[in-house]
């Protein structure tokens, strides 16, 4: 096929210019009369990008207070630590319970607020007692009176929660 040949078959699957104006002023007809209803769409958009944001962000902070991290004595045993583990799934209102050894927190830290280069400089794991218990509290149940149960177990050193204990390592990491 030759250009005058491909130029004639545009021409003919093109729409008419009376066609095109003609759709082009009912598809933008509602949005003619005044400039109000544009505005009024724009405001709804705004209005709704501002309810999922804010949905998602309270979204968030209740699962930050909803996950525990249960920080224990450092001189438990595997076993002491296994039981204070096995106490705290029996708890009501705990729906899950996950341990966190030193060095998995070590890496987590190093991963997420230290650079390659600093976090080689460290020999030894400056988290060889950070071992924990993450815990996921049931929606419905009251934060503060599982933390008290929880506070009572032998071995507890200290009970934060996410946002907590996020908050505490920005800290440490710009100090």
């Amino acid at each position: 096929m030759n250009e005058k040949n491909m130029s004639q078959l545009k021409d003919s699957i093109t729409m008419p210019p009376e066609v095109a104006i003609s759709l082009l002023e009912n598809c933008t007809q509602p949005f003619r009369y005044s400039r109000f209803s544009r505005v009024c769409a724009v405001l709804a958009a705004i209005f709704c990008i501002g309810v999922a944001g804010s949905t998602s962000l309270a979204a968030y902070n209740i699962y930050q207070e909803k996950q525990l991290m249960i920080f224990m004595d450092a001189d438990l045993t595997t076993e002491e630590i296994n039981v204070l583990g096995d106490e705290l799934i029996r708890l009501t209102d705990i729906t899950s319970c996950h341990y966190v050894s030193s060095d998995e927190a070590w890496k987590y830290f190093a991963d997420t607020y230290l650079n390659n280069e600093l976090a080689s400089a460290f020999t030894d794991n400056p988290l060889a007692n950070s071992f924990n218990y993450q815990v996921s509290i049931r929606m419905g149940a009251d934060t503060e009176a599982v933390r008290e149960r929880i506070a009572r177990l032998d071995g507890v050193r200290k009970i934060t929660t996410v946002r907590e204990w996020e908050k505490s390592q920005k800290e440490s990491a710009s100090n």
